[in-house]
C-alpha cells in the first residue's frame, strides 16, 4: 500500500510506501502552480489513477490554512496573498470530501511537515522542539514543540513579522519598504524571491547570477537573523533549519549565524548560540533537503492511515 502526499507552492504529488523509508518514492509529478481548478485538478486526476493503491493522504500547502478539523473552512487555504488561491477548497478540489471520502487524511502548512519531517521523524539528540523555515516566493515557519507542530488560533505565520530596518554604513536606515501586500516591511517583504529581486534591480530568475558578495545578501541575512532571534526568545527551539530556494544561496548560513549572535547582544547564553561549533549545528540545513516537505507529508499520511 502507499501514500499519496503534496506540497508546497510547486505542486507535487508522490508515492511513498507504507513500509518503506518515507524518502524513497514510488511515483512523482510536479504540477505548475495555475488557478486552482486548473493545478488541483491534474493532481487529483492523477490521484484517480492510482486511488485503489492508497491508504492515506497528507496534505501540505502555502498559507494561511484552516487547519482546525472541526471547521466548516478546515482543509481551506485562506487569506493568501497569492493571486487567485484566496479561500480555496484544497481537500474539496482533491475530492477528498466526496469522491475519495474514504480515503483518511491530514491537512497542514508546507512548513509544518516539512518540520515534523526534521524533527519528529528525524530527531535532534535529546531534543522535542525546533523552527523549520522555508525560503523562496514567501517565508513561512513551522514549529515543532514536544513532537507536534504548533496549531493555535490559526498557525504560525512567522514570515510576517514586522522588521527593524537595517542601519546603513553611514547611520541612515534602510529606505527599502517591502513588497508584502499585507505589510510591506515584514520579513517576506524583505527576503523573498521579489524583495531581493526588486531590491537589486533584477527579475527574480536572475537572483542565481548574483555573486555573493552582493549587498542583496547581507540585507537578506539581517533579516533573516531578525527571525531567527524572535524565534529564539519567543520559542527557544533546540534547532532552526532554513531551506527553500533561496537557500541554494548557501553563504547565507554563515551570515545569518553571526547577525543572529550580534544581535541577541550576548542575551542568551547557550553553547549552541555563543560557539561557533554550537550555532553551525544549532542554524543549519535540512537534512531532508529538498525532500523535506515530500518526508513531511508522508509522515502525515501514515498518521492518518
Amino acid at each position: 500500500m502507499n501514500h499519496e502526499l503534496i506540497r508546497g507552492t510547486t505542486w507535487v504529488a508522490a508515492l511513498v510506501k507504507k513500509d518503506g523509508e518515507l524518502d524513497d518514492l514510488v511515483d512523482r509529478i510536479e504540477v505548475k502552480t495555475e488557478d486552482p481548478e486548473t493545478t488541483i485538478g491534474k493532481i487529483r486526476e492523477w490521484l484517480r489513477q492510482r486511488s485503489a493503491d492508497i491508504c492515506g493522504v497528507g496534505i501540505g500547502t502555502f498559507g494561511p490554512i484552516d487547519g482546525h478539523v472541526d471547521s466548516a473552512t478546515y482543509g481551506f487555504i485562506t487569506t493568501t496573498p497569492k493571486k487567485g488561491w484566496m479561500n480555496t477548497d484544497v481537500v474539496g478540489l482533491l475530492g477528498l470530501r466526496d469522491e475519495f471520502k474514504d480515503i483518511p487524511y491530514k491537512f497542514d502548512t508546507d512548513v509544518n511537515a516539512p518540520a515534523l519531517a526534521e524533527f519528529a521523524l528525524k530527531g535532534i539528540p535529546n531534543s522535542n522542539s525546533g523552527a523549520y523555515v522555508t525560503v523562496g516566493t514567501g517565508v513561512g515557519v513551522g514549529l515543532v514543540v514536544n513532537g507536534q507542530t504548533v496549531h493555535g488560533l490559526v498557525h504560525p505565520e512567522a514570515g510576517h513579522i514586522s522588521v527593524r530596518p537595517m542601519t546603513l554604513i553611514d547611520g541612515s536606515l534602510d529606505p527599502f519598504v517591502g513588497t508584502c501586500p499585507f505589510h510591506g516591511a515584514c520579513i517576506e517583504g524583505m527576503v523573498s524571491n521579489a524583495a531581493l529581486a526588486a531590491r537589486a534591480g533584477v527579475q527574480p530568475s536572475e537572483l542565481p547570477s548574483l555573486e555573493d558578495d552582493h549587498e542583496v545578501w547581507d540585507y537578506c541575512a539581517y533579516y533573516l537573523a531578525q527571525l531567527a532571534v524572535s524565534l529564539i526568545l519567543i520559542a527557544s527551539p533546540e534547532r532552526i533549519v532554513f531551506g527553500g530556494g533561496v537557500f541554494n544561496r548557501t553563504c547565507l548560513y554563515d551570515k545569518i549565524r553571526a547577525k543572529t549572535q550580534d544581535l541577541l547582544k550576548g542575551y542568551i547564553q547557550h553553547e549552541a548560540i555563543t560557539t561557533r561549533e554550537g550555532i553551525e549545528k544549532y542554524i543549519c540545513a535540512s537534512h531532508w533537503g529538498n525532500n523535506a516537505g515530500i518526508v513531511g507529508v508522508a509522515f502525515l499520511a501514515f498518521k492518518a492511515s
